[in-house]
């Protein structure tokens, strides 16, 4: 039977919500259901972490696995006791461990020869982060508080000098153990005490406690409860302004200013471009720099529009990669020709071998000629560089393609901007105020980082061929919508001037 606490408890993930924001972490223990479903990316985010998790465990060999659920924690930490007591263990994976109202799951306890054990806190991230120190710290504080004595603390994380040269990974090089011990103890001595009890305040508190929104909605995570807290924010909250620092919320906030649009003239402290949405805003148009039709005159049919997706897995896919390195495999090409045709090509790569020979080829072979390129923001033009440097050969006609590069981006930050970009140059914030009729809402695929985590899922050994089918499909339309909205973008920019 799963386990029913008579009380609110914590874990890792319920400490670190607390530590962000203590409204986070009542609202995930009593009302999560106010949060969205995770995406595609965040469970392919989650799927990755596990994959990473359970290769780590190959580095102590001999181990035994907790397999028993989450929901059925006591029998966990039973099991754990079992395995701690017999001395021929010499790893457990997934120990269970309770204290003072805590649960947790720790990825990895080494047993020491003098009856101490290490923690291992797997991440899959190329460094331990600021935000990992509490978490190996809650740890601690439940395992010592258990009665297991912990000579060290770790956090294992993916080393980024690792080159994968094929095959099975070297996981001594792959990965890279740094001792945070003293970091952790540190924070519980210092922090934790006073965090705990305010989160525990907080939990025994008939209602959510009234925390303020800011920059700690985005940060070290976005809060999956951010749209619900900003629900009834006015449609331009302050928020919306481009860069806004600390300094320059606080005055507002001192100011009692929610809105843009309550902002008086001259307000100290506003950068030209957030005038420029202010501006914009309050006179309800879209701001055209008088210098538009002139640029705009300068771009001319014929013309390719290119969007590039690359994937940068945490494991390395492909041979003489490093992990998170990013490499290229699927662009999509809309060409407007000068009699106004519009025609599409694709390439998509298909085996497991590294796509980086055949997406240069296909591509070099698409865009010949001397047609501008536009892209948006400098993504392919990094991408190309980093084409140029693997593959020698081609370095020169891949330079001559980056040459052509024309920025949509940067184009649109200079020359225009529209009330409905609610602040952002995003291209799917962007797209949505110049040219409604096109979205992604009926995309599987609808932002990058997914589609480099599907790619990757393809790959996968274990993923069905149906799924891996799906997501190609899925893949193709993400990317062919991508280069459509660069021409409705720039089609919508030249109505505006005539």
């Amino acid at each position: 039977m799963p386990d029913v606490p008579p009380s609110p408890t914590l874990s890792k993930s319920r400490f670190s919500a607390g530590l962000q924001c203590l409204r986070r972490l009542y609202l995930e223990v009593y009302h999560p259901e106010l949060a969205p479903e995770p995406s595609a990316a965040q469970q392919a985010l989650f799927d990755t972490g596990n994959r990473v998790g359970a290769l780590a465990r190959k580095l102590f060999p001999g181990g035994l696995l907790i397999e028993t659920p989450y929901d059925r924690h006591s029998e966990a930490v039973e099991a754990t006791g079992h395995a701690l007591s017999d001395a021929s263990i010499p790893a457990t994976y997934e120990a269970a461990f309770a204290h003072e109202g805590i649960r947790i799951r720790c990825d990895v306890l080494q047993r020491n020869g003098d009856g101490s054990f290490d923690l291992f806190e797997v991440k899959s991230s190329s460094r331990v982060k600021d935000e990992h120190i509490p978490d190996v710290a809650i740890q601690l504080h439940v395992v010592e508080g258990a009665g297991v004595r912990v000579r060290a603390a770790h956090v294992l994380h993916i080393n980024t000098a690792y080159v994968y040269l094929g095959g099975d990974y070297d996981l001594h090089g792959l990965f890279q153990a740094d001792d945070v011990t003293s970091e952790a103890r540190e924070f519980l001595r210092d922090e934790a005490p006073g965090k705990l009890a305010a989160m525990w305040e907080a939990l025994r508190s008939d209602e959510a406690p009234a925390v303020g929104t800011g920059a700690r909605c985005e940060n070290p995570y976005l809060c999956p409860f951010y749209d619900y807290c900003h629900q009834d924010f006015p449609e331009f909250c302050v928020e919306q302004l481009p860069h806004l620092s600390g300094k320059l919320r606080a005055a507002l906030a001192g100011a009692g200013i929610v809105d843009i649009r309550r902002i008086p003239p001259g307000f100290s402290g506003l950068s030209a471009m957030q005038q420029r949405v202010q501006e914009s805003v309050v006179g309800g148009r879209p701001f055209v720099s008088g210098g538009l039709a002139d640029a705009l005159a300068q771009v001319r049919e014929p013309l390719h529009f290119l969007d590039f997706e690359a994937v940068n897995p945490a494991l390395p896919l492909f041979p003489g990669t490093r992990p998170f390195q990013a490499v290229p495999f699927q662009w999509s090409l809309h060409t407007l020709d000068s009699d106004g045709k519009l025609r599409h090509q694709a390439f998509l790569h298909g085996g497991r071998d590294d796509p980086r020979p055949a997406f240069a080829e296909s591509l070099l072979s698409a865009v010949d000629g001397d047609a501008p390129i536009v892209v948006y923001a400098t993504y392919e033009a990094t991408r190309l560089n980093d084409l140029a440097q693997h593959i020698p050969s081609r370095a020169a006609g891949i330079q001559a393609v980056r040459s052509r590069l024309f920025d949509l981006l940067r184009f649109l930050r200079e020359h225009y901007y529209h009330p409905g970009q609610h602040g952002s140059f995003s291209l799917k914030d962007v797209l949505p105020a110049l040219a409604p009729d096109l979205g992604y809402g009926d995309l599987l695929l609808r932002e990058g980082s997914a589609a480099a985590l599907a790619y990757e899922k393809m790959l996968w050994p274990d993923t069905p061929q149906e799924e891996r089918e799906r997501l190609r499909q899925a893949l193709l339309d993400y990317c062919q919508r991508d280069t459509l909205a660069l021409v409705k973008v720039l089609k919508a920019l030249r109505a505006q001037v005539g």
